[in-house]
């Protein structure tokens, strides 16, 4: 792969070890004839492409939720993203702080690959008009409140019925996604570069609705049909909206994905098993 010359590096603002870090891995780029730019809120930064214009990488300090916050804001600049873990379990993010300067010196040397990845584009519908829209790399989830009341939803895969579900929610995960809030619920583990997504309820009634995997390749309809009083849609477990009976979540396949940076070496199912995903007997 070619090498990287110009790295937009993001962090969370707040995050002091982080802020931190950034102005020692600026320096060390610097000091290896990369330009740097330094963005402290991946959120704000959403409402202003200018700042992305020229980047070769995003290089992300933190966790996961640093990660997927940039993610959203670069998708429709198409820019590879690259995690440094400063978090908690960091499973999108591939450096570790012990030995970043041997791992990004690599990478920014040209040994890296892209990770090609699905994500979600969603509309939510009220009285027939788009009321609420966006992208999801990880998940949407629609979930009640804190009280303990089911919600009722009706769901089609296009033309096809999947039917009427009690639940405490709904998960819609991509293969990214699936090793997030979809695998403690009961959902699969989804290998990362499948064009498909995972469907898992949260606390069905009876287990009448088991978790499915289905192709992205027809919308999926969801219509809020009451329950709970309070129901909320949220993407990536960070932004979302309060959702009211009929309204209906459509999510479908984006025509953007998300470019993760993968070193050279770096495998799926030796991040599974030293996440803690996998337990060999």
């Amino acid at each position: 792969m070619r090498s990287i010359s110009e790295i937009v590096m993001v962090f969370t603002t707040g995050n002091e070890a982080a802020g931190a870090f950034a102005g020692q891995a600026k320096d060390w780029l610097a000091g290896r004839g990369r330009r740097v730019r330094v963005v402290e809120s991946p959120r704000d930064a959403a409402h202003d492409a200018g700042v992305w214009d020229g980047a070769d990488m995003v290089l992300t300090l933190g966790g996961d939720g640093t990660l997927l916050a940039a993610a959203r804001a670069v998708l429709d600049q198409g820019i590879p993203i690259l995690g440094l873990n400063l978090g908690n379990v960091g499973f999108l993010t591939e450096l570790s702080p012990e030995d970043w300067r041997e791992s990004l010196g690599a990478v920014i040397d040209g040994g890296y690959e892209i990770s090609s990845r699905l994500v979600i584009r969603f509309h939510v519908l009220r009285e027939g008009r788009e009321y609420y829209q966006g992208y999801a790399v990880n998940d949407l989830v629609i979930g009640c409140g804190s009280l303990a009341k089911l919600v009722r939803m009706d769901m089609w895969y296009g033309s096809d019925h999947l039917g009427m579900v009690r639940a405490d929610g709904m998960i819609v995960a991509t293969p990214t996604g699936s090793s997030g809030y979809s695998i403690s619920a009961g959902g699969p583990l989804v290998y990362p570069e499948l064009d498909v997504f995972a469907l898992t309820p949260i606390c069905p009634f009876l287990h009448a609705f088991r978790p499915m995997i289905l192709p992205f390749e027809e919308d999926l309809r969801i219509l809020l049909q009451g329950g709970a009083e309070r129901v909320f849609l949220t993407q990536d477990g960070q932004t979302g909206v309060a959702l009211m009976p009929g309204d209906e979540v459509v999510a479908f396949r984006a025509a953007r994905r998300l470019q993760l940076v993968r070193p050279v070496g770096s495998h799926y199912a030796h991040k599974l098993k030293s996440k803690g995903f996998i337990r060999e007997s």
